[in-house]
């Protein structure tokens, strides 16, 4: 049973999401097609692979075919390459599927032993076709193209090739990134057509968080933030705004940045830091930091503002202090 999104449009299409779409596109038999909306070709294709369908599927290089022969031509040639690559791996190779054409199938065999694409100009377009698609896998290959939504020029020849292709037994997928006019030469695939909608997802999967962690009423602890990512000794190694985990079942301490690496706390202090009861309140953070294992650095804005590298170089200095001193290495 196919899975909708329970929605449809305004034109009365239904519209499915990725998921349904692979199901509804696997179930289409030999023959079989579906025009999409909403959609580019490649969009296809990840659908169909996200969906695992179990069935070949060959995205339709068209170009700027202006005819729809150019169009099957160009297909014949990709359906020829796929076939080679998977040579000797053809399923119908021991000529016993009733569509087999013998005289073919030798021919093909021998220009593919030798390495060479087995396409054959003289060969009727539909026997070679249907040729090729044996070759390539048993079962109906489905063929997805994309049709120009805005230009029925260049939209004509490819309708006209699948169209052809579907004809001979090809399952065929009509990619429109955008909804076409009612039509000709869209008016030919319309019908039936469907549109892809997706499920609303939750706000925090759409919310794009600020590179920042530093807190945003801080200039100061911007300052710091920005001036280490830029240093290649310290860059990656502090994240900002994080709760650190102490013992105890009080409030765990949130800091200005942290080293889990090296267990390195920088706290970036305003004047109202220096006051009771602050004032109190930041030695006792101190100490619950200290007893987890974290030593902490503490500035005041001022220190930041006045001599911005200095205050880098401190935080440097701690970090060297409680990294680990490879052998033979000394502290300077």
């Amino acid at each position: 049973m196919l899975r909708r999104s329970g929605e449809s449009t305004a034109t009365g299409r239904p519209r499915l999401t990725p998921e349904a779409f692979a199901e509804r596109v696997g179930a289409l038999g030999p023959g079989g097609r579906i025009a999409v909306i909403g959609l580019t070709r490649d969009g296809v294709g990840d659908a169909l692979a996200a969906g695992e369908i179990g069935r070949g599927v060959l995205l339709v290089a068209a170009g700027e075919a202006r005819h729809p022969r150019a169009v099957i031509d160009r297909l014949l040639d990709d359906l020829a390459d796929v076939a080679l690559a998977r040579w000797p791996d053809w399923p119908e190779r021991d000529g016993t599927a009733p569509d087999v054409s013998h005289p073919w199938l030798k021919a093909a065999a021998k220009r593919a032993a030798a390495g060479l694409r087995p396409r054959f100009r003289r060969v009727a377009p539909a026997l070679e076709f249907g040729q090729l698609l044996q070759a390539i896998e048993a079962a109906s290959v489905i063929l997805v193209a994309e049709v120009d939504p805005a230009a029925p020029a260049r939209a004509a020849p490819v309708i006209e090739a699948l169209e052809w292709c579907a004809g001979h037994g090809a399952a065929c997928v009509l990619a429109l990134p955008a909804v076409p006019p009612d039509a000709p030469p869209y008016d030919r695939i319309l019908y039936g057509a469907c549109e892809i909608g997706r499920a609303a997802s939750p706000a925090a999967a759409r919310f794009i968080p600020s590179r920042s962690r530093a807190h945003p009423a801080s200039a100061s602890e911007q300052r710091v933030e920005a001036a280490l990512a830029r240093d290649p000794e310290l860059a990656g190694l502090f994240t900002g705004n994080e709760v650190v985990t102490v013992k105890g079942d009080g409030r765990q301490p949130r800091v200005d940045l942290v080293c889990r690496e090296h267990r390195v706390v920088v706290e970036i202090d305003g004047p109202e830091h220096q006051g009771n009861p602050k004032f109190a309140e930041d030695r006792h953070r101190d100490y619950e930091l200290l007893v987890a294992g974290y030593l902490v650095l503490r500035l005041t804005n001022a220190q930041v503002a006045d001599d911005l590298p200095y205050a880098i170089e401190k935080i440097r200095r701690v970090v060297r202090l409680r990294r680990p001193i490879p052998a033979g290495e000394t502290i300077r």
